[in-house]
C-alpha cells in the first residue's frame, strides 16, 4: 500500500493506521501498538505518537504501508489510481484527538504531580518509588518537572516477581499465598524501595491493566498501591475500569492523590 503526504510534513504512527484504513478505532489502534504488534522500518514500535516520514515503511499483519511524498502544487502522475485496499492522497496538518477522558486524566496528572513536586521540594524530603503495572509511568511523570532530582532519589519496575523478591525483597512465601495483585504485596514492595533507598517517603504499586491477567476474583482494573511515611504504611485497593492505558493512568493519578495527602 502506498501512502501519500505533502512534501516535508510527517504524521504520527495511530494516524496513519487509521487514515489508511488499517483500523478505524483509535481505541484499537492504541492497543495494537501497546502490544508491539507494530513495525517501522522493520523495528517493533510501542509509541502510538511516533513521527512518521516520507520513505518509511509500516507494517501490521498483512498490510505493508509504503510511506511516500509529493509536491502539494503538482499532479499525480498518471498512473496512480486508486486501487482496492490502497489509499491516495495528500495529508496537510494532522492533530491528535485524544479521548476526553485522556485529556482529563492527563490535566489531572500535571496539576497533581505539580502540587507534589512543590511539596517535597519546600519541606525537603525524599521519595523513592516501586511500580509493576504502570511499567515506570510514575517516574515518568515525577522526572517530567525540572528540579526533582533535589527529592527523587530512584525507583524499580519491579513488572516480574523476581525483581519483586530479588530487589525488593518481597517474601515468595507472600507471593505464594496471596499473589501479586494484592494489599500484602503491595506493603512488602513499599517497605522494600524505602528500605533500599532509605527514603522519607515511597510508593509501590501492583495491579492488573488488562486486557489480559484478570480473573473472576482480581479482574482487569484491579490495583493496590501503598505509601510510606515516617509514621506509617497507607494502602488502598482500587477497580478501575477502561483499556490499558487508560488504567495506568488512572493509578497514577490515584497514586498521586494518595501521596499528596499523605506528605
Amino acid at each position: 500500500m502506498k501512502f501519500f503526504i505533502d512534501k516535508g510534513t510527517t504524521i504520527y504512527l495511530n494516524q496513519l493506521l487509521n487514515a489508511a484504513g488499517v483500523i478505524e478505532d483509535y481505541r484499537d489502534i492504541r492497543f495494537i501498538i501497546k502490544q508491539g504488534l507494530v513495525s517501522v522500518n522493520e523495528k517493533n514500535t510501542f509509541q502510538q505518537r511516533k513521527i512518521i516520514r516520507a520513505g518509511d515503511v509500516v507494517k501490521f499483519k498483512k498490510h505493508h504501508i509504503k510511506v511516500l511524498e509529493h509536491e502539494p502544487s503538482k499532479e499525480k502522475p498518471d498512473n496512480l489510481h486508486p486501487t482496492p485496499g490502497i489509499r491516495h492522497g495528500k495529508v496537510n496538518i494532522w492533530k491528535t484527538k485524544p479521548l476526553k477522558i485522556e485529556i482529563e486524566l492527563d490535566k489531572e496528572i500535571k496539576v497533581i504531580s505539580q502540587k507534589i513536586h512543590e511539596k517535597l521540594l519546600s519541606s525537603n524530603s525524599t521519595l523513592s518509588l516501586a511500580e509493576s503495572c504502570t511499567g515506570g509511568k510514575l517516574q515518568e511523570i515525577i522526572t517530567s518537572h525540572s528540579g526533582c532530582s533535589k527529592y527523587f532519589i530512584g525507583g524499580v519496575v519491579s513488572y516480574a516477581n523476581k525483581a519483586k523478591t530479588n530487589i525488593l525483597k518481597v517474601d515468595k512465601k507472600t507471593l505464594e499465598k496471596y499473589g501479586a495483585i494484592s494489599k500484602e504485596t503491595a506493603i512488602e514492595m513499599v517497605k522494600g524501595i524505602q528500605q533500599l533507598l532509605g527514603t522519607n517517603y515511597a510508593g509501590a504499586i501492583t495491579g492488573i491493566a488488562g486486557p489480559q491477567g484478570g480473573t473472576e476474583k482480581k479482574p482487569t482494573g484491579t490495583v493496590h498501591i501503598a505509601i510510606y511515611t515516617k509514621e506509617k504504611i497507607i494502602h488502598n485497593e482500587y477497580h478501575f475500569s477502561g483499556d490499558r492505558e487508560t488504567i495506568r493512568k488512572k493509578s497514577a493519578l490515584s497514586f498521586f492523590k494518595l501521596l499528596s495527602e499523605s506528605i
